[in-house]
This record gives C-alpha cells, structure tokens and sequence, in this order.
C-alpha cells in the first residue's frame, strides 16, 4: 500500500468522471440539478461557463429537503447575484412553506424549467441518481441531451 509522506510530490488533475464536463464545441443552455453534495461538480460548470465568452443562459436547481437544509444559501444568493446569465432555483421537497414553484424534489422542480435545446446536467445522491434518465426521458428531454455522473448513463 502507498502512503504520502512529508516530502512527496503528489499530482493533482481534474476528475476522472466524464460525464459532467461540458463540451467545449456546445454553446447550448444549461439546466443543472443538484442534490446534496451534487452542487459541487455542478458548481464548477458554473465556473466553467462563468469563464468563457458568454452567451450561454445557466439555471441551477438545487434540492433541499426545507430551507434549513439548502446547502449555503448565502453563497448561492451571492453567485446568482453575481451573473445575470445564471438563475438559481431552491427545491423544497419537504417545506411547506416554500412557495409553489419551489415545492417538489429537485427533478421535478428542475422539469418545470426545462426548455428544448438545454443540455441537463444531474448530479446527486445515487438515490436521486438512479430514476433520474427516465424521468428526464419521461419529461420530454432527449436522450443525447441528458448528462449524469458516469455509472448512471445509458
């Protein structure tokens, strides 16, 4: 077994998972739902557009099960305000306060803002995962146009 000791070098990349990076010849809207830990690798694409010449139109749905749980609500708020291209969604699946077009698990919600031509991204926790193509399939969303954590694809 190989253990890092004081004065190693180590190499650090990009993920090795293929199936949440953005194609670089696409210049199609995003729709990005995440889950859980799922808004991070769906953070970064943000980044990532944020970067390159703009034109592309980002909305980012995040579930929660009630606001108390939405993961860094402060940060979200700060990096829609930052971009006018980008809109942020909270999925409420068990608050019933939030307001109707925030109510639903983070799919759902995400469907009500799916338009033709948008490349979805999906990441989250395996449960989220795993029913999501279907779903997004059932929903209208072609096929080709469906990104998920790789292990989740076709």
């Amino acid at each position: 077994m190989h253990r890092v000791r004081p004065g190693d070098r180590i190499w650090l990349g990009p993920p090795r998972s293929t199936g949440l990076t953005l194609d670089p010849a696409s210049n199609a809207d995003l729709l990005l739902v995440a889950g859980g830990t799922g808004l991070a690798p769906l953070r970064a694409l943000v980044e990532q557009v944020a970067a390159a010449p703009a034109g592309r139109r980002v909305t980012l749905v995040v579930g929660a099960r009630t606001f108390a749980d939405l993961y860094d609500p402060i940060s979200l708020d700060k990096l829609q305000s930052g971009y006018d291209w980008l809109t942020v969604v909270p999925a409420f699946s068990h608050d019933p306060v939030a307001e109707a077009g925030e109510q639903g698990d983070a799919l759902t919600v995400a469907l009500d803002h799916w338009r033709p031509g948008q490349e979805v991204y999906l990441c989250g926790p395996p449960l989220m995962v795993a029913g999501s193509r279907l779903r997004l399939l059932a929903g209208g969303v072609p096929a080709e146009r469906i990104h998920l954590p790789d292990g989740f694809g076709v």
